[in-house]
């Protein structure tokens, strides 16, 4: 379990009134090596290194899964068509959101002249199983080890026309997930002028049904 109230540089930045809601989403990016986390701290009183806090692994908050694509188009401060499948990398598996009312879908690629990228899919309300048509989506961008990432800020700028579950082949507690979505405003970038617009978005992913459970809901990860 990842404890989002470990110690981070990210907490430490001033930010404005208008980004403080958006504190989960600073731990999220520290949390996939967003400027977080050092070999080790400057030497304390006995001259020798205190080691700092080890952030959570991309590789332990992505579990790889059989099954996850995601092609989208993305313009504004990235320039890209992006076509991220297992068969190029593994991608991450889903889960229910922390509030339990819809699902994250998580996705790693590389982005030519950019480095790695991270996007994150809030979809919902929306139960385990259930399909539905336009489903409104706050998405979530990061690039890893730059400490840039980009927000929604919201769940009313985009959504899927469709999204449909079924039972997974090999689980009888996951399900696939199908969809196909669009922005119609960009994500913004946290502390900067700089905007991601992801215009559309086709995916597939493997979600496990059972619920993830946050003490609290204050320090849950982005939706």
């Amino acid at each position: 379990m990842v404890n989002w109230q470990e110690p981070c540089s990210c907490r430490r930045v001033h930010r404005p009134d208008r980004t403080r809601r958006l504190g989960p989403v600073f731990l999220l990016a520290c949390s996939f090596g967003a400027g977080c986390g050092r070999a080790a701290d400057p030497a304390g009183p006995t001259g020798a290194p205190s080691p700092s806090p080890t952030p959570a692994s991309p590789e332990a908050l992505c579990a790889a899964a059989a099954t996850g694509s995601l092609q989208a188009r993305l313009s504004g401060a990235i320039e890209a068509e992006i076509d991220w499948s297992e068969r190029s990398e593994p991608q991450c598996r889903g889960s229910v959101r922390p509030t339990g009312d819809g699902l994250r879908l998580v996705y790693r690629g590389t982005v030519p002249d950019v480095g790695p990228v991270l996007i994150v899919l809030g979809a919902g309300p929306l139960r385990p199983g259930e399909s539905a048509r336009n489903v409104p989506v706050n998405l979530t961008l990061v690039r890893e080890g730059s400490g840039e990432f980009f927000a929604t800020q919201g769940d009313d700028k985009c959504a899927f026309d469709e999204l449909r579950q079924v039972p997974a082949d090999d689980s009888a507690t996951a399900y696939r997930v199908e969809g196909r979505g669009y922005c119609t405003q960009p994500a913004r970038a946290v502390g900067g002028d700089r905007a991601v617009l992801v215009s559309r978005f086709d995916v597939t992913a493997i979600v496990d049904e059972l619920e993830e459970k946050t003490a609290d809901p204050a320090q849950a990860p982005p939706r």
